[in-house]
């Protein structure tokens, strides 16, 4: 900054304000300022205040005291969004305000489409974007719909957006976490050119290189006060991390995995997604951390959505050394294979049911072991609640608390923990520290580490360089749907990774290139599949119902179809119609209220499962999508897979694992290790349901041994119900 800009009055000041939601102080008299053509990074954990303080700049609150003064004004507690925008602040968050059925031009002008006498003409609102999306990096037609681009450049339409209103302040709170290099390159060109300009930018990120790269000042957040303000060229990495977590960067990644691999439990060869990923081939090893490395959209969402079978994919995938079929969820799920997806909002947690029934409802059969009718006790499903809350540090009010508000960083543990009871053998995980603060990646990557120590293969996919280069045994990279490259001890480095992502050749120590890695001998058909194409699944909810039956006193009867699973809120197989088609069926709204009768329960009809789920308790939620008691012995319709209401939307769907005739969990079968004595259907990594110790059987993970849980002997019928009391 020249010595003129400091001597301005600053554009934004906010002094000494204080904030509190229900009691809980999460602002205490913040004070800082952003000076005109000056770049400010705010930093801190998740939960240190830097939304709260972004929300009273922006309109969205007001403080209870202190004061933030704009452009030498103090802000009037009239303050709203709408004026902050028409005052010259605009702003872009990690959460997109777009409507995807709109088109690009309309979300980028939304709420000031330019008319000709009060018609809107698509044309000229086209003509008028495209400038906007051309500023942005963005080359797409502006009448795309919004929905159908992938998540990056649907965040560079919200920057568009933001900058239609020609700020004069532009907040950036988590803008580039979606972003891939060249993306991010695009935002930091318009930071430069608004700061060349004389404007100013508040960037929000948890990458440290980010806020490095383009930041004149550093100011740190933590609990909700100030711990200090930063020129950037008179500090580091590790001084601002100490100031938000008191930890040193060296302490962020545990130590790598030591000694000769193991042989490979997962090999996939000639994988390939049609449009997306071609004969990708790889080795996943027990107690290895694999990274699919390279610049976004290359195919690394799609090797793992393939490999949990939701998306058409040819190639031979073998388990164990067995051929096996991934046709469905189901099929992974029955392999021990678990997935946690990027987008944890909308397919990894149901933000619209509470912490418990995110984390019981992959667990329904283990906690249900037995008979045709059987009791889902709610003592055990507190108990392994209590336990992954505790062990995984998932902070929430209560078990009954919507997952929707949690921070993004417990969110992500949701996602993440609710697999552990059911005993993977294969975690892949897409992005699992995206948008989260640091205090929180450190516990996920000791938690993976931890895991893979216990005996998972484990696959990750990440835009951050630093994260693959610091938790991965080893990395393959990705280039236009081929593993280009595979960086393991020494060469893993953040220079090789990202000269092979961006230059798309493998390259020695050097610089040099390097040989590629001979292709073992594939037999054809040796997976039984190999010349097999598996059937696209949709990411939507599954538009078959489940009917919904009055049970006994306080229980409700959720009934879903055998032949549908439905994962954290993807879609895992949905009914066919007879014509080969799905099948549509209106579904009237269902409101979540305690049943007020007893009634029968209702029988399950063919290749249906009975889920009896009570008491019924609106407030601490139980493990199921819940209906109104209809009248004695009446069947409904309720539509599983929309969630418990029409709250729920398209956020998630109900978590019930149903496998061929009943309810399933991956505990049922499938590769990998087991303790002696283990039956072959028992839950894993030492989160048993049966008489859990007071330690905590995670505990077993943490020492790198297996648990044990409760026997699983016989599957459900599928006209069999489980009783949740």
């Amino acid at each position: 900054m020249s010595g003129e800009q400091v001597t301005m009055a600053p554009l934004l000041s906010v002094e000494q304000v204080s904030k509190s939601f229900a009691g809980n102080q999460v602002l205490k008299e913040v004070s800082f300022t952003v000076e005109p053509g000056e770049v400010l990074a705010l930093v801190g954990e998740n939960g240190a205040g830097k939304s709260t303080v972004l929300s009273l700049v922006t309109g969205l609150l007001a403080p209870d005291s202190g004061r933030v003064v704009y452009d030498g004004a103090p802000v009037s507690r009239a303050w709203s969004p709408h004026r902050a925008r028409a005052a010259g602040i605009g702003s872009v968050h990690q959460e997109l305000s777009l409507n995807p059925h709109q088109s690009v031009a309309e979300n980028v002008f939304l709420g000031a489409w330019p008319s000709r006498r009060g018609l809107v003409r698509a044309r000229d609102l086209a003509a008028r974007a495209r400038p906007l999306l051309e500023r942005v990096g963005l080359d797409v037609d502006p009448r795309t719909r919004a929905g159908r681009l992938p998540l990056g450049r649907q965040q560079l339409v919200e920057l568009a957006k933001a900058l239609a209103g020609e700020p004069r302040l532009l907040i950036l709170d988590e803008a580039t976490s979606a972003l891939d290099e060249d993306q991010v390159g695009a935002v930091f060109r318009v930071v430069r050119e608004l700061r060349d300009q004389g404007g100013s930018v508040i960037f929000v990120s948890h990458r440290m290189a980010e806020l490095f790269a383009e930041s004149d000042r550093l100011t740190v957040l933590k609990d909700g006060a100030v711990m200090a303000t930063r020129e950037r060229e008179r500090t580091d990495h590790d001084d601002i991390v100490r100031l938000m977590v008191g930890r040193e960067l060296s302490d962020l990644f545990p130590e790598k995995a030591s000694g000769a691999p193991a042989e490979p439990l997962l090999r996939a060869r000639d994988l390939t997604v049609p449009g997306a990923c071609s004969s990708v081939d790889l080795d996943l090893v027990p107690g290895h951390i694999l990274g699919l490395g390279g610049l976004q959209g290359q195919g690394q969402r799609e090797v793992l959505r393939a490999l949990f079978g939701l998306v058409r994919h040819t190639g031979q995938v073998t388990l164990d050394g067995r051929p096996v079929r991934l046709s469905s969820p189901r099929d992974a799920i029955r392999h021990r294979i678990a997935y946690v997806p990027e987008d944890r909002k909308t397919e990894g947690v149901h933000t619209a049911r509470s912490v418990r029934d995110n984390l019981a409802l992959p667990s329904l059969r283990t906690l249900a072991p037995g008979s045709r009718l059987t009791t889902v006790s709610r003592p055990a499903e507190s108990r392994l609640v209590a336990e992954l809350t505790d062990r995984l540090r998932i902070k929430a009010a209560s078990p009954a608390q919507e997952a929707r508000r949690l921070s993004g960083g417990n969110q992500q543990k949701l996602a993440l923990a609710k697999w552990l009871p059911t005993d993977p053998a294969v975690l892949l995980l897409a992005e699992p520290t995206r948008g989260i603060d640091i205090g929180t990646k450190r516990e996920i990557y000791h938690l993976l580490r931890r895991l893979a120590d216990a005996g998972l293969a484990v696959l990750v996919t990440s835009g951050d360089t630093m994260e693959l280069v610091g938790l991965c045994d080893e990395v393959a990279v990705l280039y236009e749907g081929s593993v280009v490259d595979r960086l393991t001890g020494s060469a893993l480095t953040e220079e090789r990774l990202v000269r092979a992502s961006v230059m798309g050749t493998a390259t020695g120590p050097a610089g040099a290139p390097a040989e590629p890695d001979p292709k073992p001998d594939a037999e054809p058909g040796a997976s039984g599949f190999d010349e097999t194409t598996v059937p696209e699944r949709a990411v939507e909810p599954a538009p078959s119902p489940a009917r919904v039956a009055a049970g006994g006193p306080g229980e409700a009867v959720v009934a879903f179809d055998a032949a549908e699973v439905v994962v954290g809120g993807v879609v895992a197989a949905e009914p066919e119609s007879e014509a080969g088609g799905f099948v549509e069926e209106p579904v009237p709204e269902a409101a979540v209220e305690p049943a007020s009768s007893p009634a029968p329960v209702a029988a399950g009809g063919s290749g249906e499962v009975l889920v009896v789920i009570g008491p019924v308790d609106a407030a601490a939620g139980g493990a199921a999508d819940l209906a109104p008691a209809p009248d004695e012995g009446q069947a409904v319709r309720h539509d599983a897979a929309d969630g418990a209401d029409d709250r729920a939307g398209t956020e998630g769907a109900a978590d019930a694992l149903v496998g061929e005739g009943g309810l399933t969990s991956a505990a049922d079968t499938g590769p990998g290790p087991r303790p002696p004595g283990d039956p072959a259907s028992a839950g894993g990594l030492g989160l048993g349901l049966g008489d859990t110790q007071a330690d905590g059987p995670l505990a077993a993970a943490e020492d790198g041994a297996d648990g044990s849980a409760a026997d699983i002997s016989d599957r459900p019928d599928p006209s069999g119900s489980v009783t949740h009391a």
